[in-house]
């Protein structure tokens, strides 16, 4: 039986996945409790997984690996209006406010960039190919920690596009492609404009990353703060989504510490065996 709200996410693989899953639960367990959580995983009989998920999805290796496995959230969610939520990414609010805000959409994101004939992309080498071949005028331009959607038919639209541009993806000009295939975004860019759903311009308040920070990352998951400066706009994102390298950071490791039980004894020994374990870009945006 379907639920009417509540938010998903990926956790499976590499334990390190397994535990930002676990942190993501946590954060939305103290700041949105009433939302229910579901997490697709291969970790179905874990404690504490099912301790704090109310919702535990089998992984479906038939769907793919990495991106692949986004394609199909529409597939493994239990709710008539999901917001998808990257496992890398820490909740600071309450966030039940996003699924007020996007009452009557069928699929969207929040951002407000787009791009048109002549722009250059990081994840398209040919953006004007793209529109051409898809007889389109602009493309949304979007990180996807954050996706929403409900169970319409113009919903399920868009994912099967996207599901059916990947499998074109090697005739299309797309970067970074990993194992299997580019990066989501624009794909679900693409089908987004095809079947004309547009972002959400929230002004920095659902979800950012700290990609293009200029100064000091301002976080404090229990105080339920996050402020910095993005490009050129001061943002305070309910949803900090801590994307690339950000997620080996300290100021990651710290907030996801304070969210344990054991954060007020051990935190010193655990930061200090964080601090020797640690890569040099651990030590880059602290």
């Amino acid at each position: 039986m379907l639920k009417k709200i509540g938010i998903i996410t990926l956790g499976y693989g590499k334990p390190r996945y397994i535990e930002m899953a676990k942190t993501l639960a946590r954060s939305l367990k103290l700041h949105s409790p009433n939302i229910s959580r579901a997490i697709v995983t291969d970790r179905t009989e874990e404690k504490e997984i099912l301790e704090l998920f109310d919702i535990v999805i089998p992984f479906n290796k038939d769907y793919g690996s990495n991106l692949r496995q986004k394609l199909y959230i529409n597939e493994y969610t239990p709710y008539t209006k999901t917001l998808f939520i990257d496992s890398d990414s820490i909740v600071v609010k309450d966030i039940y406010f996003i699924f007020e805000e996007l009452e009557g959409r069928s699929f969207t994101v929040p951002g407000e960039r787009l791009l048109s004939f002549g722009d250059q992309d990081n994840f398209i080498e040919d953006v004007d190919f793209i529109l051409k071949k898809f007889n389109l005028t602009a493309l949304p331009k979007f990180n996807g920690g954050v996706y929403y959607f409900d169970d319409s038919e113009c919903a399920t639209e868009i994912f099967t596009t996207a599901q059916s541009i990947l499998k074109d993806c090697h005739n299309l000009p797309f970067s970074q492609f990993r194992n299997d295939g580019p990066s989501e975004e624009p794909l679900f860019a693409i089908a987004m404009a095809v079947h004309n759903q547009t972002m959400f311009n929230d002004a920095g308040r659902f979800m950012r990353t700290p990609i293009g920070i200029t100064g000091k990352l301002e976080i404090d998951v229990l105080k339920g703060k996050s402020r910095f400066k993005k490009y050129q706009n001061i943002v305070s994102p309910a949803i900090v989504h801590f994307a690339g390298d950000w997620a080996e950071t300290y100021i990651y490791y710290r907030e996801a510490l304070k969210l344990t039980e054991q954060y007020p004894l051990v935190k010193l020994i655990a930061l200090l065996k964080v601090l020797l374990q640690a890569p040099k870009k651990f030590f880059a945006k602290h």
